[in-house]
């Protein structure tokens, strides 16, 4: 594949997934047609954690597992959850989600998204990804995720802080 061929923010999002997973995606593909990421989500509270798993060579030992492994990752301060359902989010008012993060071109795969926590005031809550897994995805400058069911409808995103998505993996 010839990143050249690409236009720009798709090869970000493949960079992004060479980086993320340390080899080459399969394949690059279309998400399903009228998929659009909304204009409004619904702050649900502080991001806590995301679990995940993915195929991604393993940081520390630089080996490809046989299987996916699932993956944890604490969240750092400032890293909001937004879900696209009001009354999942407590009725709450709508957050406009930044043009950065919804006019955008492609999104980099990172995994099938195995559930994630917030903390509503000072209870937590956990959502529990149900098989077939909906996807975690990140924009191409790795700084929003996104959890997607089956290429058609955005589940819940996560920006703020200082979330990224590196090498080494989820950060932030």
């Amino acid at each position: 594949m010839n990143k050249d061929d690409l236009p720009p923010e798709v090869a970000d999002a493949v960079e992004l997934y060479q980086t993320f997973h340390r080899y080459e995606p399969r394949k690059i593909g279309a998400f399903s047609a009228g998929f659009q990421i909304p204009r409004l989500m619904y702050k649900a509270g502080s991001a806590v954690w995301v679990a995940y798993q993915s195929g991604k060579v393993d940081p520390a030992t630089l080996r490809k597992p046989s299987k996916p492994v699932n993956y944890i990752h604490d969240h750092d301060a400032g890293v909001g959850c937004y879900l696209a359902s009001s009354r999942d989010a407590g009725g709450v008012a709508g957050t406009e989600v930044p043009a950065r993060f919804r006019h955008i071109e492609a999104l980099t795969r990172l995994g099938g998204c195995l559930g994630f926590c917030f903390k509503d005031g000072g209870e937590e809550v956990e959502v529990k990804g149900i098989k077939p897994y909906p996807d975690l995805y990140a924009t191409p400058d790795g700084r929003c995720l996104l959890v997607i069911e089956r290429q058609r409808r955005v589940l819940a995103m996560m920006w703020g802080g200082g979330l990224g998505v590196f090498a080494r993996g989820i950060d932030g």
